[in-house]
């Protein structure tokens, strides 16, 4: 993944890569619940993940 922040998909297909929900995303980021991470991750009408959001999961997992 070049592009900073990924775009949706890529988001979708890193998640999947290491096992992670939408729950375990908002948890690492200290979101209230899950439903803002869908909007990064849904396949219409997608929201890109915020660099600062994005940086921190990276941190927190890795590549």
């Amino acid at each position: 993944m070049k592009k900073y922040p990924p775009t949706p998909q890529e988001l979708r297909e890193w998640m999947d890569r290491k096992g992670l929900s939408n729950k375990d995303v908002a948890k690492a980021l200290r979101l209230s619940d899950g439903r803002v991470v869908r909007f990064w991750t849904s396949k219409k009408d997608p929201r890109p993940i915020p660099y600062p959001s994005w940086y921190t999961l990276r941190h927190k997992y890795g590549k």
